[in-house]
């Protein structure tokens, strides 16, 4: 229990600190501004698809632990 705390305390760290991270370099810089609507919209299709990625790994991940918990 108090491990499973700890592993969500740290990547609520993890993913605060990106968030930061990610706006600072956007904020100090100019990706992005020379994007035509096209490309604006391109890169909204491969985040939204990245982020999908990431929540099936952890989907995948988790239910690898309940089976290995499980045994």
């Amino acid at each position: 229990m108090l491990q499973r705390m700890f592993d969500w305390f740290m990547e609520r760290i993890k993913a605060f600190s990106d968030t930061i991270l990610v706006f600072l370099l956007r904020s100090t810089s100019w990706f992005g501004r020379e994007l035509t609507q096209e490309g604006r919209a391109e890169q909204d299709m491969w985040r939204e698809q990245r982020l999908r990625n990431i929540r099936g790994l952890g989907l995948v991940s988790r239910r690898r632990q309940m089976r290995q918990q499980g045994k």
